[in-house]
């Protein structure tokens, strides 16, 4: 019964696979329409991969990639604020013509990150990925 209880993925990792390959399909459109080559957008396939496998190096490619994520966003968000300062007319982001509100954006990036690292680092996800260990060895 407990084997059982530890093969069923969890709710957050399944939240977490949905994104993840959301995440993967935007890559690759992004890939094939711009030919842009990333570590954000494709370092996104071998974490895909390593959780759906249980591979045992997944939650150091989560952390790594969860924290080249949250680095970016501080990155940007700063040199967003400092261009304020400077021009406040100037700084805005268009994407094909549109204009996004980069308020709102922020608070979306924010909180996709925040998942993350929510899933990351609770024990439920630890014991859904350990527990791939435990079964091989049963």
């Amino acid at each position: 019964m407990n084997q059982i209880a530890q093969s069923a993925m969890p709710l957050r990792v399944k939240m977490l696979v949905a994104l993840y390959a959301l995440l993967t399909l935007i890559a690759l459109w992004r890939m094939t329409t711009f030919y842009a080559f990333d570590l954000l957008t494709l370092g996104v396939l071998p974490l895909l991969f390593g959780i759906l496998t249980r591979a045992q190096w997944t939650r150091v490619v989560l952390f790594f990639y969860v924290g080249l994520q949250t680095l970016g966003l501080a990155a940007m968000s700063t040199t967003a604020i400092i261009a304020y300062q400077i021009t406040p007319n100037d700084v805005n982001l268009t994407f094909q013509g549109y204009n996004i509100p980069l308020i709102p954006l922020w608070l979306l990036l924010t909180t996709l990150i925040g998942f993350q690292w929510w899933v990351g680092l609770s024990t439920v996800t630890r014991t859904y990925l350990v527990g791939a260990k435990a079964e091989q060895k049963t």
